[in-house]
């Protein structure tokens, strides 16, 4: 088993989990817009050609965000907190040595123009380049959130949602198939690691016994 302590408390705002997040974020753009070796086109395969492109559900798949944030915010004490980020930060890990030993791209300007999207196009292209295609994070994390949400209100709907977002990475042609399939095998990774992770509260934390006095009892307090 692995032991780790509480890396990250239950937050009494959720917004303060986007704040938490951000060094997460930056990390993924730096890998993302500055590739170490030149990204690589993959050949289409029969079932990349066989995937229509449906352009109205880019708002979907850009959904992935709002949802990410929506899943860790409801997390529901400092374990479950703590082992959210273990995940989402190791699937990045993971995903991140691919990107940077192998980038991949993915031709959106066959799917997508300026002249047809404007200013969505331009900000997509400034925002996520399309140069950390394999594996998709998108699908690694939608599985990670279908595991977070499942014991919570409403998991069909958040399963749902998620599957969704999966399946929308190909088809808005952000996507090869392959991509899709490379981020289920890290979140097989991700699952392996979560079953030999066990959290523990560091000594004398609100609501443990303080082990140098045993007779004095730490009272526990809301977060």
């Amino acid at each position: 088993m692995i032991r780790l302590p509480v890396l990250l408390r239950r937050q009494k705002s959720r917004f303060v989990y986007g704040l938490l997040w951000l060094p997460y974020i930056a990390f993924y753009q730096v890998v993302n817009r500055f590739p170490v070796f030149e990204p690589v086109e993959l050949p289409m395969t029969a079932l990349d050609r066989a995937v229509p492109f449906v352009p109205e559900l880019l708002p979907l798949y850009v959904s992935y965000i709002p949802f990410y944030w929506w899943t860790v915010s409801r997390s529901e004490d400092d374990e479950a907190a703590t082992r959210i980020f273990v995940a989402t930060h190791f699937q990045l890990l993971v995903s991140s040595i691919v990107w940077i030993v192998f980038p991949v791209v993915m031709p959106r300007e066959v799917f997508y123009s300026a002249e047809v999207y404007g200013w969505a196009d331009s900000f997509w292209r400034w925002f996520d380049a399309p140069n950390n295609c394999l594996p998709s994070l998108h699908a690694a994390n939608g599985l990670l959130f279908i595991r977070f949400n499942w014991r919570r209100p409403m998991r069909r709907l958040h399963t749902s949602v998620a599957m969704a977002i999966v399946a929308s990475t190909v088809l808005v042609k952000q996507h090869y198939v392959v991509d899709v399939a490379a981020g289920f095998l890290v979140y097989a990774l991700t699952e392996s690691l979560l079953r030999r992770v066990e959290i523990h509260p560091r000594h004398n934390e609100p609501g443990t016994i303080a082990k140098d006095n045993p007779q004095r009892p730490v009272t526990s307090e809301c977060v």
